[in-house]
């Protein structure tokens, strides 16, 4: 089926939904406005950036910048 992505139980813009909150603010937000438990956030997550993620997208990467006063402030 179209709307449907392979072995979830959700539809493909509910997905598409859940992911782009997920970027904006944290899991438990999402997870309370859509009715989805905590790890259902994250595994959806995974599931959208495996579709959209282009595995090749660093392959001409030449530098990588880094704020190393975030970096003192245990910002990983």
């Amino acid at each position: 089926m179209s709307w449907a992505t392979g072995s979830s139980a959700f539809t493909a813009p509910f997905e598409e939904l859940a992911a782009y909150l997920a970027q904006v603010t944290d899991r438990t937000t999402v997870s309370r406005l859509l009715g989805i438990s905590w790890q259902a956030v994250g595994n959806i997550v995974e599931r959208v950036e495996s579709r959209q993620l282009d595995d090749t997208r660093f392959d001409n990467l030449q530098r990588v910048g880094i704020d190393e006063f975030s970096y003192r402030k245990r910002h990983h």
